[in-house]
């Protein structure tokens, strides 16, 4: 009983998420990941007492979600281990979704760590990549240019690459925009550094280092959950 009481509190956090991502983000691919797991926990406290006696899936289920979390663990701690040594030729700035023709906050937080890089190295060309998404009229990279000249940033050191729509792509687009193979200093929030850094190295660039933001708390869990799951698809399929 008291096992089927904890899974009953699972669920209200859970719902809980549910409802701030729908009312902070939309309805979009974080909404549905959380409603998906509130919809399987549910199910399964629900048909508790039939599904305990298989112990092989409750095996499978703490496995599965030790690892999850564990990755996840990774993904954060790796990402606010700083590598920039602020001599870097290029800065990447990755999207991360806007609203109303504004930073979402987590894109906020990474244009203000790019701001703080270019304070201390103010001679790097800055590459602002994402975009159109949504819809939003302007690309993620027209508003990130923006708010870095607002900001005190030049406009002839920034750079625009507003076509991509993944980190791969933001990668990838980027590099071929810049001539030679600069060093790069790559800026993004904290758990989403691991990724970014390996898909430079992907695309060709050999001198890589990360200077990270942080995530805001809300959002913390869905953009953990859903980089786990991007983690394991570049494991797998390398993009």
């Amino acid at each position: 009983m008291k096992k089927r009481n904890i899974l009953v509190v699972l669920c209200c956090l859970v719902l809980l998420q549910v409802i701030l991502v729908g009312l902070r983000s939309g309805l979009g691919n974080t909404f549905l990941l959380f409603l998906g797991v509130f919809v399987a926990l549910c199910v399964y406290t629900y048909f508790f007492e039939t599904l305990r006696k298989w112990r092989w899936l409750n095996y499978l289920i703490i496995i599965s979600v030790v690892l999850y979390v564990g990755l996840g663990a990774f993904a954060v701690i790796y990402g606010r281990h700083d590598t920039a040594t602020f001599e870097e030729e290029l800065v990447i700035v990755l999207g991360s979704g806007i609203r109303d023709g504004e930073p979402s906050s987590s894109l906020r937080y990474r244009l203000e760590a790019a701001v703080e890089y270019h304070m201390r190295n103010p001679y790097a060309t800055v590459v602002v990549s994402g975009g159109v998404g949504g819809r939003e009229i302007l690309s993620e990279a027209e508003v990130m240019a923006r708010f870095l000249i607002a900001n005190g940033v030049p406009s002839d050191l920034i750079v625009l690459e507003g076509n991509s729509h993944s980190t791969y792509q933001n990668m990838r687009l980027s590099k071929g925009l810049i001539e030679g193979n600069p060093s790069v200093v790559v800026i993004t929030n904290d758990f989403h550094i691991y990724r970014g850094t390996r898909f430079a190295r992907i695309v060709g660039f050999d001198e890589i280092t990360s200077f990270h933001a942080p995530t805001p708390l809300y959002a913390v869990a869905g953009s953990v959950v859903r980089e786990v799951a991007a983690i394991v698809k570049l494991w797998v399929l390398g993009t």
